[in-house]
């Protein structure tokens, strides 16, 4: 497989072109409760080990509250720029130490918690006592345009 077609089928998983969510997925049955008051603990008990700890340095790394998945989830241009190098192979770019499979496992997980963050933004901080950061999030978001689908 080349580099190139290797890249184009991992990158959307962390990074997209512009705030593009799916309504419909993202209120589906289930969603809301997995994503209520997400942390980073939480989060990194669902993805793979190797993507834990270039989670936490893209998490602290992107400007965002630390715990903030909406912020983190906007602002995907500063934060796939951090996680992307550290969780891609040599192979691919980077200096981490997923695998192919990995990385592929990781995909569907990012693709939906970004999808639920990008679509219902801060609904599921509701009442949770995290540091959040909307004044970043919502300044990124009047930036971007938005790709809805439902």
């Amino acid at each position: 497989m080349r580099f190139t077609a290797i890249i184009s089928t991992l990158v959307p998983a962390f990074a997209s072109a512009a705030l593009t969510y799916n309504i419909t997925q993202a209120l589906a049955p289930g969603e809301f409760g997995k994503y209520h008051c997400l942390t980073t603990a939480k989060w990194n008990a669902m993805i793979p080990a190797c993507v834990r700890q270039c989670q936490i340095q893209a998490n602290k790394g992107d400007g965002c509250a630390y715990d903030d998945f909406a912020c983190h989830s906007v602002n995907y241009q500063v934060f796939s720029d951090i996680i992307e190098l550290c969780v891609f192979p040599p192979s691919l770019g980077g200096h981490g130490t997923c695998t192919l499979a990995e990385l592929g496992a990781a995909r569907p997980l990012v693709q939906d918690m970004g999808n639920f963050f990008n679509a219902t933004l801060y609904a599921a901080y509701a009442g949770c006592p995290i540091k959040l950061s909307p004044l970043k999030t919502l300044g990124i978001v009047a930036k971007e345009q938005a790709k809805v689908t439902y």
